[in-house]
Parts: C-alpha cells; sequence; structure tokens
C-alpha cells in the first residue's frame, strides 16, 4: 500500500509538471487574493484552512447557477480540475472512460469514486455529501463555459449522480492561485469551512492519509 500510494504522488508530481507547460501568459496573468466573479461579488482567493471556504455562484453542467453556501449543513468535497489535466481525467474514471476529447488518463490511478469508500470509509455519492467537480481550465487553458461543464459531467457520467456537481468557473477564476490548486481535493464542514486542503502541486494535507480519513468525523459532526 506504501508503495502504492507514492508512485500516486510522484505520477501526480509527473502531471503537475505537464499542465503547467501548458498554461499561456494569458492563464497566468491575473492576481491571486480577491477575485470578483460574474455575479459582481468579490471573493476571497484561493481557499484557507480554517476559514469559510468562498462563495462561489457558478453555472453547472444543467446550466442552473450553483451557489456553494446552500450545501451548508452537509459535507462537500471539491476538486479543483484543468480538464486537460491527466490525473483530473484519471480521478473522474478516465481509466475505464477515457479522457475527455481524447485527453491523456494518468496510469495506475483509478476514479475518485473508486477510492473514496476505501479511505473515507463511506461513498462519495452519500446522500450527506455534496461532491463538487470545479472546473477552472478547460481544454484552451481558458475559463470553462456551461458547455464544457456539460461536456465533463456526461464524458464521465458525472450527471448520473444527484449529489455531485460540475461547476463552470468562468475566466474570473483563471489566475496563479487556481492553477496551483490543480489536481486534488479539499474537504469542507457542515459550517461551510474548509477543514483539509490535499489540491495542488505541493498539498497542505495527505489526501489519503489525512483529508479522506477525516470524512466520517466531519459527517458526525451537528452544523452549527
Amino acid at each position: 500500500m506504501k508503495r502504492f500510494i507514492i508512485a500516486i504522488i510522484a505520477g501526480l508530481f509527473m502531471t503537475g509538471a505537464a499542465f503547467f507547460l501548458q498554461l499561456n501568459a494569458r492563464s497566468m496573468a491575473s492576481t491571486p487574493g480577491q477575485v470578483t466573479l460574474a455575479n459582481g461579488k468579490t471573493v476571497a482567493w484561493p481557499p484557507q484552512v480554517g476559514k469559510p471556504y468562498p462563495d462561489l455562484e457558478l453555472v453547472d453542467s444543467r446550466g442552473n447557477m450553483v451557489k456553494l453556501s446552500d450545501f451548508k449543513g452537509k459535507v462537500i468535497v471539491i476538486e479543483p480540475i484543468g480538464m486537460t489535466c491527466p490525473a483530473c481525467n484519471a480521478f473522474a474514471g478516465g481509466r475505464k472512460k477515457g479522457g475527455v476529447k481524447g485527453m491523456g488518463v494518468q496510469g495506475n490511478t483509478d476514479s475518485f469514486a473508486d477510492y473514496f469508500p476505501q479511505y473515507a470509509g463511506v461513498s462519495l455519492h452519500d446522500e450527506r455529501i455534496v461532491f463538487v467537480n470545479l472546473l477552472l481550465y478547460n481544454l484552451q487553458m481558458q475559463g470553462p463555459s456551461q458547455a464544457d461543464a456539460k461536456l465533463w459531467a456526461q464524458h464521465f457520467g458525472l450527471d448520473r449522480h444527484k449529489n455531485t456537481y460540475v461547476l463552470a468557473g468562468g475566466p474570473e477564476l483563471v489566475n496563479n492561485a487556481s492553477y496551483n490548486l490543480v489536481p486534488g481535493l479539499q474537504l469542507v464542514d457542515k459550517n461551510f469551512i474548509l477543514r483539509s486542503d490535499s489540491s495542488g502541486h505541493h498539498p497542505r494535507d495527505n489526501m489519503w492519509q489525512t483529508l479522506m480519513p477525516m470524512v466520517p468525523a466531519l459527517l458526525k459532526e451537528k452544523a452549527k
């Protein structure tokens, strides 16, 4: 098991390097700290552990506007995604379905839906959990649209699960901070506080040993 985890971590590092090479100057131009969303609301960015998660309001794969804080009271698992990222394609189910539009898939890597019960002890599609695929880069390395979210959801069959949302980050979230979140997971508790962050090339928390094993305890906590 230890060798398996080390192999995955090494693969994620190589994937991050490959993803970085695809970024152009435009995608790296914005200054992180705060971003103004399409609805005119300004939020802190990137998310910080121990603080409320940025209250994003974004369009989903079905064309509906989704506000993250509306999920307060449930445990929220957020996956920041670059659609060209091999690890993101693998974690979405690329080993079985292939990458979206022929994108590469990180080898020997299953989907988060497969790993989650092993490490969290509960299904990723448990009704007490909301699973959010947060698209930050589309196939052209630009801010994803609703069409991109629909493509991602349909390719990987994510639109079949009621607790799963694919959100289009849009051009407002294209910046260095967003790039540094790909790939990985973030875990938000019932009070909408970011409790664990295993996203990016140098994750704060270990996804396998810290983030996913934390889920059962968060499910037992009561929302304030």
